[in-house]
């Protein structure tokens, strides 16, 4: 059964959170989601704020006619590995931050203020894992 972005990719060291929804906001599992200053959730963009921290999201939630809070989304956190979907050509065990679409992308510098984590394999490469391209359902390790 081939991975889908948002599953876990290792079954130890998993850390995921439940957080509000921020409101009018759809969160997809396996996207890039950040936390405002409030510690609501919202897709992940290059420029918006992260206050409180950057996740990906292990299930959807649709609080598109919601107030902030009617909702909540679980998210993994801390040092999980989790799949997630590249949105341009990433090397293995760079660094990857959030882009407007709420994939991952190559971090020019690590730490950028949008880090992730970094980019390990595809799914079923832990001998030799090969670089990723757009639309690959990734492993990324949160944190760096």
């Amino acid at each position: 059964m081939a991975a889908t972005k948002g599953d876990l990719a290792r079954s130890t060291g998993i850390e995921i959170r439940s957080l509000a929804v921020a409101a009018a906001k759809t969160i997809t599992a396996g996207d890039g989601v950040e936390a405002d200053a409030s510690g609501n959730v919202q897709p992940g963009t290059t420029t918006g704020d992260v206050n409180k921290g950057l996740y990906i999201a292990v299930e959807t939630v649709d609080n598109s006619a919601g107030s902030a809070g009617d909702k909540t989304v679980r998210v993994a956190s801390g040092n999980t590995y989790v799949y997630a979907e590249a949105g341009a050509t990433i090397v293995v065990g760079h660094s990857v931050k959030l882009a407007d679409d709420a994939t991952c992308v190559p971090s020019a510098s690590a730490p950028d203020t949008k880090t992730l984590g970094r980019y390990v394999c595809h799914e079923n490469e832990d001998v030799t894992p090969t670089d990723a391209v757009d639309g690959d359902v990734i492993v990324v390790r949160l944190g760096l």
